[in-house]
């Protein structure tokens, strides 16, 4: 059977086990010098002053938000698609999340949108560099400096990515990262949270170095979960489980099975105990080593990347991810439409290759944030986007088994003009006869 391809891949270094296990023999699991050290070369690597590692990227914005000691429901503006959770942050904080379109060629926030939702109330930027593609930072920024506000930069998918030749993180205020298992640096949870203010920094200590320690039995479960599914995913997993059932389930559905396995969308009014947790030392050990490799792994995404851009440029079924003018994008997704998406994900998964819908959220138009609904159209015509696996431990052969796969599946579909005239055409035929 060929070598099935997964659409997630989990990055991690030979010998990672070991430094594990070697970690809780030392007794230097839960807590050691490793975390201070994480700290200092994670901030020294993107040239900022300070970086406080945190149980998730989330709680890291968490700790920024009540740093940052914002007046009671302020306005704080979100790109509409963003990961329901932290806009949640936010409003848990006891601030109002305020959606802003998107362009649907980036996924990321439109600078031009924003000035129209601002109010008297606006107190703040969140801008996510969504899929490793950096936002148009230098808009971004003019506009928060015409009207004092402030920015906190999402970097959880974008770690390395740069714009102008600057480290996204390093143009707010604040930004947060994410360590959790298919990011960038993958320490298997965690997050870190960056500033060049000292005081803001000492806040977001003082309530990270206040939460309880992990357990040496949390730790394990941890990793053994994470190892776990690590092995999942791997091409020799991925064959035994995910092909065949996303092979059998396509025979049946269109729908997306993984939406299951993905965090519950809800009222985060009560954190679960996991939040309240420190970053433990052997996660810091991990990162450490994530963080000597990172620009390794985001270069060899990068690469199969170019190749799926080359061998997709005549393809007229198929639209290409837009990337903007002084961006580094590191393709922590490398995200396409397809003119029929439905029939090329089902065919793909046959032939043992697995992309992924769009898995962040729409928040806009979430019931959770009811109350702050808006209306973007852009972000709503994400969800039709799929994602080419382009993770770092993919082989030079699986780039082109995926490519190859693609053409092949969407060899007999319209093209993107052809297709908009034939519902067109079917909508008129339907009026007609109603």
């Amino acid at each position: 059977m060929k070598r099935a391809i997964a659409r997630y891949g989990v990055r991690s270094i030979p010998g990672d086990e070991k430094e594990i296990i070697t970690a809780f023999r030392r007794g230097e699991a839960v807590s050691g010098p490793a975390i201070a050290e994480f700290e200092n070369h994670f901030a020294a690597y993107h040239g900022v002053d300070h970086a406080v590692a945190a149980s998730f990227g989330r709680m890291a914005f968490y700790y920024l938000l009540r740093a940052l000691d914002l007046p009671p429901q302020s306005e704080i503006i979100f790109p509409a698609l963003t990961f329901w959770v932290v806009p949640e942050m936010a409003r848990r904080a006891g601030y109002k999340p305020v959606f802003v379109d998107v362009d649907a060629g980036t996924f990321n926030l439109n600078p031009a949108r924003i000035e129209a939702a601002l109010t008297f109330d606006t107190r703040a930027i969140v801008p996510t560099h969504l899929y490793g593609q950096p936002c148009d930072m230098g808009e971004v920024m003019r506009i928060a400096r015409k009207h004092n506000l402030i920015v906190i930069e999402d970097c959880a998918q974008a770690v390395g990515a740069r714009y102008r030749g600057r480290p996204v993180g390093t143009f707010g205020a604040a930004s947060f990262f994410s360590f959790q298992m298919l990011k960038g640096i993958n320490t298997y949870g965690g997050g870190m949270a960056m500033t060049n203010d000292a005081v803001i920094a000492a806040k977001v200590r003082r309530q990270a170095e206040s939460e309880p320690l992990q357990t040496t039995v949390e730790l394990v479960r941890r990793f053994a979960a994470g190892i776990a599914a690590r092995s999942l995913v791997s091409p020799k997993g991925f064959a035994w489980w995910g092909f065949p059932l996303g092979a059998a389930a396509s025979l049946f559905t269109d729908d997306d099975f993984s939406k299951y396995f993905w965090e519950r969308i809800r009222p985060l009014n009560q954190f679960p105990k996991s939040y309240h947790r420190r970053f433990s030392n052997v996660q810091a050990i991990l990162g450490l080593r994530g963080l000597k490799k990172l620009d390794d792994f985001n270069r060899r995404s990068q690469s199969h990347a170019e190749a799926y851009t080359n061998g997709l440029h005549r393809r007229r079924s198929i639209r290409r991810p837009r990337v903007i003018s002084d961006a580094e994008h590191v393709f922590y997704q490398y995200c396409i439409y397809v003119s029929d998406p439905a029939c090329t994900r089902r065919r793909a998964i046959r032939r043992g290759v697995d992309f992924e819908t769009t898995h962040v959220d729409v928040c806009s138009s979430l019931p959770l944030f009811r109350e702050f609904a808006a209306d973007c159209p852009e972000a709503e015509k994400t969800v039709a986007a799929l994602q080419l696996p382009v993770y770092s431990r993919l082989r030079t052969s699986d780039v082109e088994r995926v490519l190859g796969t693609l053409l092949e599946v969407t060899s007999d579909l319209l093209p993107f003009e052809d297709n908009a005239k034939a519902s067109r055409h079917s909508a008129v035929h339907e009026m007609r006869a109603n």
